[in-house]
């Protein structure tokens, strides 16, 4: 009887050999004929046939993906060019260009810093997904720090305000109203007055303004009566009760019961009419 007959044909492949209707001989096993480095591998697998083999790749196909697990993922060593590592960063997923992540921006804020992102982005082969969740959880704890930061000056500027309130007693309503003249006269706008107060701290802001503002008044004539010791004199702040029922703005916080505007009102209306 010839080989082909007796089903014993070998045909030169150890796995298509194993996988015949003959079985080992000896203490052969289905994959002895196979290279030293694959033998090891079916041993600490533990396949007990070409049949656990062909499942296990089948397996790993299904977790990456027959493209990932067909192009052969293999991570590069750490000194390999930028070249390997791209071309592994491509078969990660990674976008075709910068752009294509396509990072939110949150309103207000400057794009530049988005771009710059997504460059870096795709220097490090993060993938689309991995660039937009980044970059998500940055914007909302950038919002955080920086109302962390609001909050922190705000309570900063409450308790220099209060100290200030006890350092000047009873001075303390003509020395605000004093600050507010020397911003008005010059026209000093808010931006400017955040930059000033951000440099000296709220106290030492409000103290150079009130200065200025003295000076002002007292270099004020009006109907030839110099101010008063309160820093306006009883003139002055008629001109300034009649500006103030002028003022459409003020009045509406007068009116809406504003803590600020009735406090002037009550303060000029001691001025204007001392007796």
């Amino acid at each position: 009887m010839s080989e082909f007959e007796a089903g014993s044909v070998n045909t030169g492949n150890p796995v298509a050999d194993a996988a015949g209707t003959s079985a080992p001989a000896g203490n052969e096993t289905w994959y002895s004929g196979l290279p030293e480095e694959t033998r090891g591998m079916v041993e600490i697998k533990g396949w007990k046939g070409p049949e656990d083999a062909i499942q296990s790749y089948a397996n790993l196909e299904k977790m990456l993906g027959a493209d990932k697990a067909g192009r052969g993922l293999v991570m590069p060593k750490d000194d390999a060019d930028p070249t390997e590592w791209g071309q592994f960063y491509d078969k990660l997923g990674r976008p075709t260009s910068p752009e294509d992540y396509k990072l939110s921006i949150p309103e207000g804020q400057d794009p530049g810093f988005a771009k710059m992102a997504a460059n870096k982005f795709h220097e490090l082969g993060i993938t689309a997904k991995q660039g937009q969740e980044l970059a998500e959880w940055w914007n909302n704890n950038s919002k955080e720090m920086y109302q962390a930061q609001v909050n922190a000056q705000m309570q900063n500027a409450e308790t220099e305000m209060r100290a200030l309130q006890s350092e000047w007693g009873k001075e303390y309503d003509a020395n605000i109203e004093n600050a507010r003249r020397a911003t008005r006269q010059f026209g000093v706008q808010e931006e400017t007055l955040s930059k000033i107060e951000d440099a000296i701290g709220t106290r030492e802001m409000m103290k150079l303004f009130a200065n200025i503002g003295r000076g002002l008044g007292e270099d004020s004539f009006i109907d030839g009566s110099r101010p008063s010791g309160m820093g306006m004199s009883p003139e002055a702040a008629r001109v300034r009760l009649g500006q103030l029922k002028d003022d459409k703005e003020w009045s509406a916080k007068y009116l809406s019961g504003n803590a600020d505007a009735k406090a002037e009102m009550d303060r000029l209306m001691r001025l204007a009419y001392p007796s």
